[in-house]
């Protein structure tokens, strides 16, 4: 309480030593100069709004950063890995030898997340091939490449499709679960670029190829029917992909990828990067 009375009386003082001039503002016409002794002559219009534009600026910076952490954060938060390996993934550390087929998929990779910067882009891509060549690097490459320099910010989703159906049916019987049917398709429909990794791995661990559950082809049809940017990766060829889903589905599935060449093919001429030799 000292101190308080003591600040006052400080400020008090400085009033009494503040003269008023005979001269106007240029800026504010009808307002008297003011001076502290000392000091070079002020307008109190121009100090007031001068605070205003200060703290409005504050204001502003602070919803910006709020505004952009909503989507910017997006793929950071929601997103779904099954591996957490791939979490580091870039473009930068995804080795490839000159002259191979990977180094042609990295530069057509880069080329087509560049595309995606614009938002008025409106095609799918297809990451296929055999496992253990990336294809996930990529995508998630690709996604983390966008989110980070589409202007203005938007969101962007990495999502395992295995592990998406598998959080999904745990909601059955899970009340608090975040991961409903509902919620998810409403997500991952809504967002600006989405990953679907690893697709047709729900229908193809076992040893035949059998079609997809009606259940798991309505919950990816209610998000693709929403969609018209999307990256999709999967170890299986289109004539594989026919067997599984229907062709609905599969329509969604390929929106615009022939149109804009938008299929990165792997094939046995990369290595499996997995794989260990004994």
């Amino acid at each position: 309480m000292q101190e308080l009375n003591s600040s006052l009386s400080n400020s008090f003082s400085l009033l009494k030593k503040v003269k008023t001039m005979q001269t106007f503002c240029s800026k504010h016409p009808d307002c008297h100069m003011m001076q502290l002794e000392g000091h070079a002559p002020f307008c109190p219009m121009c100090v007031r709004q001068s605070k205003y534009e200060r703290d409005t600026a504050i204001v502003m910076q602070g919803a910006w950063q709020s505004y952009r952490r909503a989507f910017h954060s997006v793929l950071q938060c929601d997103s779904i890995f099954d591996d957490d390996d791939l979490k580091p993934a870039t473009f930068a550390n995804y080795a490839v030898e000159k002259g191979s087929e990977a180094e042609t998929n990295l530069n057509k990779a880069r080329h087509i997340a560049g595309q995606y910067l614009d938002r008025n882009y409106k095609a799918n891509t297809i990451i296929t091939g055999v496992p253990g060549v990336g294809k996930s690097h990529l995508a998630v490459s690709m996604v983390k490449a966008v989110n980070e320099h589409i202007k203005p910010d938007a969101a962007c989703l990495f999502v395992s499709v295995n592990e998406l159906m598998r959080l999904i049916k745990d909601s059955f019987s899970n009340k608090n679960s975040p991961f409903t049917e509902q919620r998810m398709v409403k997500l991952l429909g809504g967002v600006s670029l989405l990953v679907l990794d690893d697709l047709g791995s729900e229908a193809s661990f076992q040893s035949n190829h059998q079609e997809a559950s009606e259940w798991v082809q309505q919950v990816l049809f209610g998000i693709l029917n929403k969609r018209n940017r999307t990256i999709i990766t999967t170890n299986l060829t289109s004539e594989e992909l026919t067997k599984i889903y229907n062709p609905k589905l599969l329509s969604r599935m390929y929106k615009g990828v022939v149109k804009n060449d938008g299929v990165i093919k792997f094939t046995n001429a990369t290595d499996d990067k997995r794989k260990v030799v004994f």
